[in-house]
């Protein structure tokens, strides 16, 4: 008699964990695309801000400033470094330490913390030359705004000096200045310079790898797939 292939019956409890883990991952992949459709949209508005014409820091409102944030600005004034803050856990070419925080009181008038850049640890005792102009200077930088990166940055502790992230309002405060700008500038030192800062984060590049990480998920539900069908293809019957 000539062997009959039996159909194949789905296993239930394999079914029943396959399908929402199918649907999970499928919907995360879906999710990544659109957070690439928004990275991109981000990145798109930041690189046509930034090829705008500099303007003079006197042109950014205190009120709506949000709507000039990575244009190139030029400003006047002179730095108090007796004030300087440092955000710690700030990593450069695996190195670990700080980015530093000083405020400039602009010949345009009021004041507006600077984020000069990336120093060592070695910057707290002094070990490193440190750049620090005296005097009224000239500087280009880029508008920015504050705010904590995410969920899992620790909480500020003004009191002791530690800051892990750059909160304008309350630095500000810290450091005794009333007239502050709601945003900050960053600049970057020149590369030519010796010694600290370094302008590594001067402006940081947005990292865009949601492509990856969709393909990431829907290779994973296409080889739950594949599981699943090798698994009740091998559990056929012969008769």
């Amino acid at each position: 008699m000539t062997p009959r292939l039996v159909s194949i019956r789905l296993n239930f409890w394999m079914t029943l964990c396959a399908l929402p883990a199918l649907t999970l991952l499928i919907g995360l992949g879906v999710w990544q695309l659109q957070r690439l459709e928004w990275k991109q949209a981000i990145i798109a508005e930041r690189a046509a801000r930034g090829a705008m014409p500099v303007i003079v820091i006197s042109q950014v409102p205190d009120d709506g400033w949000q709507a000039l944030e990575h244009r190139r600005v030029v400003l006047r004034g002179r730095y108090l470094h007796d004030r300087e803050m440092l955000i710690w856990n700030r990593v450069r070419h695996g190195q670990s330490g700080f980015d530093l925080i000083t405020p400039i009181v602009l010949e345009s008038g009021g004041s507006v913390l600077v984020h000069r850049g990336w120093v060592p640890r070695t910057w707290l005792e002094g070990k490193v030359v440190r750049r620090r102009p005296i005097g009224s200077i000239r500087l280009n930088g880029v508008v920015r705004g504050g705010g904590r990166a995410t969920p899992w940055v620790p909480d500020n502790n003004p009191e002791k000096g530690e800051w892990f992230f750059a909160d304008l309002a309350e630095m500000a405060r810290a450091a005794g200045i009333t007239d502050a700008k709601p945003y900050l500038v960053r600049v970057a030192p020149d590369a030519g310079e010796p010694g600290y800062p370094k302008g590594a984060y001067a402006i940081r590049r947005i990292r865009n790898k949601h492509l990856e990480y969709a393909m990431t998920w829907f290779g994973l539900a296409g080889t739950l797939v594949v599981i699943y069908g090798a698994y009740h293809w091998r559990q056929r019957r012969i008769s």
